[in-house]
């Protein structure tokens, strides 16, 4: 199974999503003949500067030619070594750095031998094999030992086979095969119009990514029952009825809970995927609530609600200018008496997962200064069935004034 992507921020081809680099392989399953020349295939088909194609391949398989996959093997850093000996192919990547039209030097024979190697590693994860590109080697040893000509230029070893229990792997490997898989925002690799100039996708886009790609109940927020804080608030509030707008809602649950309380429900997420299968919760539960795709920073809702509950959304916006948009919008659909129970990452949550906002009392009070009173607030937990250690949260209970 691929590690979960955590900080996705648009949706993508399922086949991009699932691939990974795992480690662990079966070394008793050998490759068939047919799929390795499929994952060749792939590469052959890349593009390529003039269509050079610069890109030369060594196949290597311990189960048909074990004394050359033993000196690809033996060519690796011995870290590489206690892992890929269990992949029953290696395959040396190579580029010609001379273009043979006319001789001249191919400055772009390195990039596109790695356009081919990503192909022929994406259809390797389409025909249900696993791969994983390494840079530690030594070129030298590689080039000696498999005959590669000295103007060639080596970039990677690919391990190539069929994935396998990651138990086998040594101590050293279990911890980076288990965590979940994370990339720098796209703020800060991509540039908008001119360099320096940050890339902003929008948000909306990264929630429905994660809804497309993980099963509700994996997701970090997932929680089946309603949240013992919203139910403790509720009863001492002596709330039992009245409208309230479930705030990102996910995958249905709390709402699901409200509603079941004789509450008269609206759900509103910006994810679509997320509201499609809240709805489906639902209709299975022959419960009626109202279910909307709907931004809190520009919301279309009206109005008013006698409570808002909102597990989760105020901490996914740290930017002043979002926070007022949401405090606008709260204001604006919250009517006068009703009241917002609000629930957020802690500030003294240190895990590098989760929101960037994360907050105490006092910057509640100070964000909530117009129009809201804090009745209460309180350190507490998010837990939740898919996380072990249940990240420290901030439950707050606001009035609209």
């Amino acid at each position: 199974m691929a590690q979960q992507r955590m900080n996705v921020q648009a949706p993508i081809e399922r086949l991009l999503a699932e691939r990974w680099s795992t480690r662990a392989f079966d070394p008793g399953r050998p490759v068939v003949a047919e799929l390795l020349a499929g994952c060749l295939e792939a590469a052959r088909w890349a593009p390529s500067c003039f269509g050079a194609e610069p890109w030369r391949y060594i196949v290597t398989d311990r189960y048909t030619d074990e004394a050359a996959w033993q000196l690809a093997l033996s060519g690796l850093t011995a870290k590489n070594q206690r892992w890929a000996q269990h992949a029953p192919v290696l395959i040396i990547a190579a580029g010609d750095p001379v273009f043979s039209h006319n001789g001249s030097p191919n400055r772009w024979a390195e990039y596109d031998a790695g356009q081919a190697t990503i192909c022929l590693c994406l259809q390797a994860k389409a025909l249900g094999l696993a791969s994983h590109q390494m840079g530690g080697f030594d070129p030298e040893m590689l080039k000696a030992g498999l005959s590669i000509p000295a103007a060639m230029h080596v970039m990677s070893v690919v391990a190539l086979g069929y994935a396998g229990d990651m138990d086998m792997l040594g101590e050293g490997f279990q911890p980076v095969e288990t965590a979940a898989r994370a990339r720098k925002p796209l703020a800060d690799i991509v540039h908008a119009g001119r360099w320096g100039a940050a890339y902003q996708a929008p948000a909306s886009a990264g929630w429905e990514a994660r809804y497309q790609e993980t099963p509700t109940e994996r997701l970090p927020w997932f929680h089946a029952e309603l949240d013992a804080d919203i139910g403790q608030a509720l009863d001492t509030l002596a709330l039992s009825g009245g409208a309230v707008l479930d705030l990102g809602c996910g995958p249905g649950t709390q709402a699901l809970a409200l509603a079941k309380r004789g509450f008269t429900v609206t759900a509103s997420d910006v994810s679509h995927s997320a509201i499609d299968a809240a709805g489906k919760l639902t209709t299975s539960e022959n419960v009626n609530i109202d279910f909307h795709a709907d931004d809190v920073l520009n919301s279309r809702f009206e109005g008013p609600f006698d409570l808002v509950i909102d597990r989760g959304v105020f901490h996914c916006f740290p930017e002043a200018s979002d926070q007022q948009a949401y405090m606008n919008t709260i204001r604006r659909i919250l009517r006068a008496g009703g009241f917002l129970l609000l629930k957020c990452f802690h500030k003294d949550e240190t895990c590098e997962a989760g929101p960037a906002g994360r907050y105490d009392e006092v910057d509640i009070s100070r964000f909530f200064v117009d129009g809201f009173e804090l009745v209460e607030a309180h350190a507490t937990r998010f837990y939740s069935a898919a996380q072990d250690n249940a990240p420290k949260a901030l439950f707050c209970i606001l009035k609209r004034l």
